[in-house]
């Protein structure tokens, strides 16, 4: 997997190097506030879940990328593409899903948006996928706002197996393929 480059970013493929960063982002409480009803990951779940992200990595070829400010090489955060998983009962687990978690003094900047219409290309142009997911919490309007800037549209609401609620967004191919004929 190589490195993205966007205007003011690199996406990095995750690596080893990056846990600590990795394990501080997720004891924030403020990142953490929509992303589980536990909040902040302990340490132990943090290097589980980093764990589990580099085996992913190398098993699929895609995944979590490290986000990198290239005018100061700042780590602001990440982007992930995966399998949905097991999470809710009423999505395939064989969807696949775009998501990013950023730290919260990068937040308003327009990082976030602009990696994630980065994932989004490679997924549909690298990775040759017909559609794509992604999901918010729905008190967390500002990832919904990313996912309406994507060209994503809202599909339904979806409840995970341990009652988290989310707001389920899709893109399809032909979908994009289209607003990148007719841009808005």
């Amino acid at each position: 997997m190589n490195v993205i480059e966007t205007e003011r970013l690199l996406l990095e493929p995750l690596e080893s190097s990056r846990l600590e960063d990795f394990v501080a982002l997720t004891a924030n409480p403020d990142t953490m506030r929509y992303w589980s009803p536990e909040g902040p990951f302990t340490r132990e779940v943090a290097e589980q879940n980093f764990a589990a992200s580099l085996i992913r990595l190398q098993e699929y070829d895609f995944g979590r990328r490290w986000l990198v400010a290239k005018e100061s090489g700042a780590g602001l955060g990440f982007t992930d593409t995966k399998y949905f998983g097991q999470s809710c009962e009423d999505v395939s687990s064989d969807e696949i899903e775009i998501g990013w978690m950023l730290s919260p003094d990068a937040w308003g900047h327009g990082f976030a948006t602009e990696a994630a219409r980065a994932i989004r290309d490679e997924a549909f142009d690298r990775l040759k996928l017909e559609s794509i997911v992604a999901v918010h919490h729905p008190a967390n309007r500002a990832s919904g706002r990313i996912m309406d800037k994507l060209g994503m549209t809202f599909e339904r609401d979806v409840v995970t197996r341990s009652g988290w609620p989310f707001r389920l967004y899709r893109l399809t191919r032909d979908e994009l393929d289209l607003a990148r004929i007719n841009p808005a």
